[in-house]
């Protein structure tokens, strides 16, 4: 019985598979990415540029200082892009070459969002393994979040209080996801298991991300306006990050740390799909096909759409269950599944319509 189980598993896969090879859906798309780099790159300078004419040339009215702070926004966006591009290459979705994808990764992550792309990688990893597993999936450990009531219960202090009010705290949570990455970057990097000078590297590159800009802002606007503005931009910028990254499993179902899925089950059944559009696509990094990304995560962006319709129709096909819901909904029962948790302490994870499929398989 078990290896009929494992045979049928198996056969799903590869036949997706199949399908998106003969599409020719893994095929690298590199000028995709460059075209989108140079933009992105562009449009920053603008921003930069802006406020330098900002700051030289207005004196420190009211239209000064919404400007001024509207303009620490937009950087703080463009940082959260310059954050997916980093994820893609180190999902190898870039370039072939693995060489080409890390060093990208690592100037992308760490200069350009602030971020270590080590500790990144390690974490990410860990998640595509084991997502939404209870004690392997990092995505579900975290600090003033609980997603079990096992959870909720061993936290205490500052971390408890914020757990049992998660639910209505959640959306203002999600502005300080990049405070969260920069601190866990920083202690990352003090783990003696990586090599020194990558660690150094990474730190350097870290420190000039996130004084360079604050020394500029001083220069422009005065030091403590330098203060305000760059943690608006950090705010914006985890606020993004955060915003793209929390639809995707949160709310789904749990899986028991013992129990045995097969990987189709467990990346399709524990993902969620947000529907897209141009603005989404870009916005979210393309991780609004996030069971796409889970099921092919060497794909290409470009790519994702297609390879929805091809998923979405074997699902279909086979009977098998594929979540897809707009943005709006999507937050919304996260912020229900926080509040079963947080408020009510009796939330079980595997209450869902798809449990019957989650069910260890001996």
């Amino acid at each position: 019985m078990t290896a009929t189980l494992s045979s049928r598993a198996t056969t799903r896969f590869h036949d997706v598979l199949t399908l998106v090879k003969a599409e020719g859906l893994l095929a690298k798309r590199p000028s995709f990415y460059i075209i989108r780099l140079v933009v992105l790159s562009i449009v920053a300078a603008g921003f930069w540029s802006l406020a330098i004419l900002t700051g030289f040339a207005l004196d420190q009215s009211q239209w000064w200082i919404l400007l001024a702070f509207g303009l620490a926004a937009l950087l703080g966006i463009t940082s959260a892009q310059y954050g997916f591009i980093a994820h893609e290459a180190a999902h190898r979705q870039v370039f072939r070459s693995n060489r080409a994808n890390d060093a990208l990764g690592l100037v992308l992550a760490n200069l350009f969002a602030g971020l270590s792309y080590g500790f990144w990688l390690r974490k990410h990893n860990k998640h595509h393994q084991r997502p939404n597993q209870i004690g392997e999936d990092p995505d579900i450990a975290i600090r003033v979040l609980s997603f079990t009531t096992e959870s909720k219960l061993a936290k205490k202090g500052v971390e408890r209080w914020f757990s049992d009010r998660q639910g209505y705290l959640f959306p203002l949570l999600l502005f300080f996801t990049g405070f969260d990455l920069l601190l866990d970057s920083m202690l990352a990097l003090g783990r003696t298991e990586r090599p020194l000078k990558t660690r150094i590297l990474e730190f350097s590159l870290m420190v000039v991300r996130q004084v360079l800009p604050y020394i500029a802002m001083g220069l422009i606007f005065g030091w403590l306006w330098a203060i305000a503005l760059w943690f608006v931009m950090m705010l914006t910028f985890g606020f993004f990050m955060g915003a793209a990254f929390a639809p995707n499993h949160k709310g789904m179902p749990l899986i028991a740390k013992d129990s045995k899925i097969d990987f189709f089950e467990r990346q399709v059944l524990t993902s969620r799909n947000i529907r897209g559009s141009w603005l989404k696509d870009n916005l979210m990094g393309g991780l609004n096909y996030q069971v796409e990304h889970h099921l092919f995560p060497s794909m290409a962006r470009p790519y994702l759409r297609r390879a929805h319709e091809i998923v979405a129709q074997y699902c279909k096909e086979h009977d098998i269950t594929l979540v897809e819901m707009n943005l709006i909904s999507s937050y919304r029962v996260i912020m229900k599944h926080l509040n079963q948790v947080g408020l009510s302490g009796n939330s079980n994870p595997f209450a869902c319509p798809m449990v019957s499929e989650l069910r260890p398989r001996n």
